[in-house]
């Protein structure tokens, strides 16, 4: 197959799947800068007792913002497309060098810092999270709520459907240290359903990040 058909090929292919390729960055956002009506769900979370929240930020080399220092949301991104590896065509004598098509993934993860509610009670402060979609990209319904207190730093992770629905209301205990939260989850058309990630002790955050299916 000649180059040019390769790379139609390619282009073709990426109407759908999509062509993998470059580097792929992780990317922090704001929730409040977050359109409500693009999100997959917006999350409120009250402590049991108030998280450590200094909020800093930082331009990085790549020309992006950074955010550190407050409860975050981490969801993690999959694409799954055509890459190329180099092969070659010939004999050992004369060898032309040519693409080969093969099939990658993509993986990204993007950081979403809570939006501090006003109107809570002192000691209990409620935060904002909003899940963001993102077109073309998998986030498999799952993320992951992290946070320090104290000095102390604690995940917790969640697994949401927006086809099916159930109870979205209800109190947790974080893995770890075992800090009480409550969290109500708000989906599109009052449609949709979160849970407590079923996750290993030594990996609190580990079914957060696993491929979907068929990757």
């Amino acid at each position: 197959m000649s180059i040019p058909r390769l790379i139609a090929g390619c282009l073709a292919a990426s109407v759908l799947a999509g062509c993998v390729h470059g580097e792929i960055f992780a990317q922090d956002y704001l929730a409040q800068d977050i359109d409500k009506q693009q999100a997959l769900l917006e999350l409120d979370v009250v402590f049991g007792q108030a998280p450590d929240d200094k909020l800093t930020s930082r331009i990085t080399a790549r020309n992006t913002v950074e955010y550190t220092g407050a409860p975050h949301i981490v969801v993690p991104f999959y694409q799954k497309g055509l890459g190329f590896d180099q092969g070659f065509a010939g004999t050992y004598m004369f060898a032309v060098p040519y693409p080969i098509a093969k099939v990658e993934t993509a993986t990204a993860s993007s950081r979403v810092f809570g939006q501090k509610l006003d109107g809570q009670q002192q000691g209990s402060p409620r935060y904002r999270f909003r899940v963001p979609g993102k077109a073309q990209w998998n986030s498999n319904e799952t993320f992951m709520l992290g946070f320090e207190r104290k000095g102390r730093r604690e995940e917790i992770t969640f697994r949401f459907s927006n086809e099916q629905s159930c109870p979205s209301a209800f109190l947790a205990t974080t893995p770890i240290y075992g800090f009480a939260i409550k969290v109500v989850a708000t989906f599109k058309d009052n449609k949709g359903c979160l849970k407590v990630c079923d996750s290993r002790d030594q990996w609190p955050g580990f079914c957060a990040f696993q491929p979907p299916p068929g990757t």
